[in-house]
């Protein structure tokens, strides 16, 4: 795996605490997966976001093609019998 070293700054004594709780070997790990999280939960809210937009614009087609096939199930209840 291909690691990208980059800079940021954190406030002093966030990186202390988070320093003082993770061994130097499982820092990089652990941020890849904090962030890797974030960043899917973020793509999950806006898939989720698009859906509902999405049902709601189909909203009205799905009532129309109700209104056009309802009397079809009652036809063919009344067949039945």
């Amino acid at each position: 795996m291909s690691l990208a070293k980059r800079t940021y700054s954190l406030p002093p004594d966030v990186v202390e605490r988070f320093e003082q709780l993770l061994p130097p070997g499982e820092r990089s790990q652990f941020l890849a997966k904090l962030i890797g999280d974030w960043l899917a939960e973020r793509e999950r809210e806006a898939l989720r976001r698009e859906l509902i937009e999405g049902c709601q614009e189909m909203a009205g087609l799905y009532q129309e093609i109700e209104r056009e096939w309802s009397g079809a199930a009652d036809e063919v209840w009344r067949d039945g019998e």
